[in-house]
């Protein structure tokens, strides 16, 4: 009973947050520090805050805990003032209360109107507390129901994982939601059998930061794409596909996107490059050697590129120029795919643009 006690105790001592204090805060061309008391021990937390050339009016302050996709870099492109900072040099139970206390000082600080953040995973949890207008949030543990608007995404792998995405819920006024179709982050990707899945979301990050900034300031923001309870069926049903280079749906009850004949993703935002797809692109994938590391990341199978090569190998997947027909069709399509979510302003003109210029590099 007394091992029981002292075990809940640890545990509730874990759960509780730190309390943290900021002693001093200095900055010198753009290299800023915040000086911290967390529970009695003094930390410093380095980081970079990059000032635009050209301000954009508005004056929008970017603070970004996720530091992987150059988001930041970007955001200070388009006229905000971006901070990447990097929580995991703190305590874990003093991270939500650093964020509470250095948001409104870096607001201070720069004079900013609007504050964003952005984050992912269990980093994404530590913004919530803190005073920000706006949050831009991947494969958040949980959002806020109120406060801020909120802007999440995740991508395929979420349903692939050993706890998988939990059934869709209704969304309030200030939230909006993302499937990032075909797209999986490769956190270790060493043991895996096939090829890795390369599809980055970066371009729709970019573009839902730009429609963030506008929702803070009052424009309404495009409107969630991401399956509804009708649009997941059961993992064993999805009717995967037999081609030799393709990795089988791991095992286990779950409910996961629709997918189409070629094992791509139908719900959600289809990038261009999903949307006239040249290969199969999974959110899961299969280790290479059973007794090595876990693979996580997803697979990419090319199709074939003739349909003699097709049927050499017995691929049931359209072959490209079964598909197209030739380049410059496949070219002329994925200016309208592209340009169509430019309208939508779930993509920006130069990305559409870059989709366009790879689709003239096309391996057929």
């Amino acid at each position: 009973m007394r091992k029981k006690t002292l075990t809940l105790c640890a545990a509730l001592a874990a759960a509780t947050p730190a309390r943290a204090e900021i002693v001093s805060f200095e900055e010198k061309n753009g290299a800023a520090r915040a000086n911290l008391e967390i529970d009695g021990k003094s930390y410093a937390l380095d980081f970079r805050l990059m000032r635009p050339q050209k301000p954009a009016p508005g004056g929008a302050l970017l603070i970004d805990v996720a530091r992987d996709d150059g988001l930041a870099a970007f955001a200070a492109g388009r006229g905000m003032i971006a901070a990447t900072l990097d929580l995991e040099k703190l305590p874990a139970a003093a991270r939500a209360t650093t964020m509470a206390e250095l948001v409104p000082r870096l607001r201070a600080h720069t004079g900013a109107k609007q504050l964003l953040g952005r984050g992912r995973g269990d980093a994404a949890a530590t913004l919530a507390a803190a005073p920000f207008d706006g949050l831009l949030l991947h494969e958040a543990p949980a959002t806020p129901a109120r406060g801020p608007r909120v802007i999440e995404t995740w991508g395929a792998d979420a349903y692939w994982r050993p706890t998988p995405r939990p059934a869709p819920v209704k969304e309030s006024d200030n939230h909006r939601s993302f499937f990032l179709a075909g797209t999986a982050d490769a956190a270790a990707s060493a043991n895996c059998a096939a090829p890795v899945n390369p599809r980055s979301g970066a371009p729709a990050l970019r573009a839902l930061l730009v429609a963030l900034v506008e929702w803070t300031k009052g424009v309404k923001p495009p409107a969630s794409r991401a399956p509804v309870e009708a649009d997941l069926v059961a993992a064993e049903t999805i009717g995967w596909p037999k081609a030799a280079s393709l990795p089988a749906p791991p095992p286990g009850a779950r409910k996961v996107p629709k997918t189409d004949p070629d094992g791509n993703e139908l719900t959600g935002l289809r990038l261009p490059d999903l949307a006239l797809p040249i290969a199969t692109f999974t959110g899961f994938n299969a280790q290479k050697d059973k007794k090595g590391p876990a693979c996580v990341a997803g697979a990419a199978s090319p199709f074939p590129a003739t349909k003699a090569e097709r049927e050499k190998t017995a691929d049931p997947r359209a072959s490209l120029m079964e598909r197209y027909g030739s380049r410059a069709y496949f070219v002329a399509t994925m200016r309208v795919v592209a340009d169509k979510l430019v309208t939508e302003r779930l993509l920006l003109k130069e990305d559409a643009d870059a989709y366009v210029s790879a689709a003239r590099q096309a391996p057929f």
